[in-house]
């Protein structure tokens, strides 16, 4: 518990003064490194970390969907799949041919890493490069922080019935509630803040940013806790004392950042 509240104590503040106040490469560089090393961290507690050339394709492509994002823009990472999905079944067929272990769960673990986590930082990344994205990086962690620690505190002290009893047995129903308003209710705030720096938005449209990518949040954690429970993990890795992996700290931000880059575009929030 001490390495942990130390970590934690350390880690936050540089994590935020990063994503504020260092420039857009840098963010990148950070989600090129988060994501690669989560890619890693998948195929080790999956035990297909000898299948290097898969690997190092998934890692490749992960790292590439930050640049993309940095220098094309979100919507161009596209492009980047295609080639990604046909070189990742060659792997497989060449695996299959020298009867090494890596099916269709080294397939789905590739597709879920290389694309799908990776595109979802690439959302931090794109925040980051927008205008005011040093003030607008920071609203998928007010989703997740404040959705973790609301469902902390409602479930401990209403928590009876529970949410999701074999995918993660401490999730409550009270957890889930009290989740999604902390995570409306700070996206209000969040924006009451951001009128002191010049960034006027919808106040109500905030919440509603702030419950959805909550939902987001909340399927996040329970799809990574999913995983590892499948490969009979407790964590993704031990990167962090008391944290875990990368995938371990960034596993809710990789559904609800995404999620809320979409809505503040989509409801034109700003």
């Amino acid at each position: 518990m001490k390495a942990r509240l130390i970590v934690a104590a350390v880690g936050l503040p540089l994590l935020l003064a990063l994503l504020c106040f260092a420039p857009p490469w840098a963010v990148t560089l950070l989600f090129s490194a988060v994501t690669a090393l989560g890619s890693w961290e998948l195929y080790h507690i999956l035990h297909i970390e000898k299948r290097l050339g898969a690997l190092v394709l998934t890692m490749a492509c992960s790292v590439g969907v930050q640049f993309t994002v940095y220098f094309r823009g979100y919507g161009e990472t596209v492009y980047l799949f295609l080639p990604f999905m046909l070189l990742l079944f060659a792997c497989w067929v060449a695996y299959y041919e020298r009867e090494e272990p890596f099916g269709l769960e080294g397939l789905a673990a590739s597709l879920f890493s290389g694309a799908f986590v990776a595109l979802g930082l690439g959302a931090m990344t794109s925040l980051r490069t927008m205008e005011r994205g040093n003030l607008l990086v920071l609203a998928p962690l007010v989703v997740t922080m404040l959705g973790d620690s609301g469902a902390y505190f409602a479930g401990r002290a209403l928590g009876k019935r529970k949410m999701s009893r074999r995918t993660s047995p401490n999730k409550t129903v009270a957890g889930l509630v009290g989740g999604l308003s902390a995570s409306a209710l700070g996206m209000v705030i969040y924006g009451l803040v951001l009128r002191a720096f010049g960034l006027s938005g919808s106040l109500w449209k905030l919440a509603v940013v702030g419950l959805l990518a909550g939902v987001a949040e909340q399927l996040g954690d329970l799809s990574f806790s999913l995983i590892k429970r499948h490969a009979g993990a407790k964590d993704y890795g031990n990167l962090l004392p008391g944290h875990g992996g990368a995938y371990d700290r960034f596993d809710s931000a990789a559904f609800a950042a995404p999620t809320v880059l979409a809505l503040l575009k989509l409801l034109e929030v700003f």
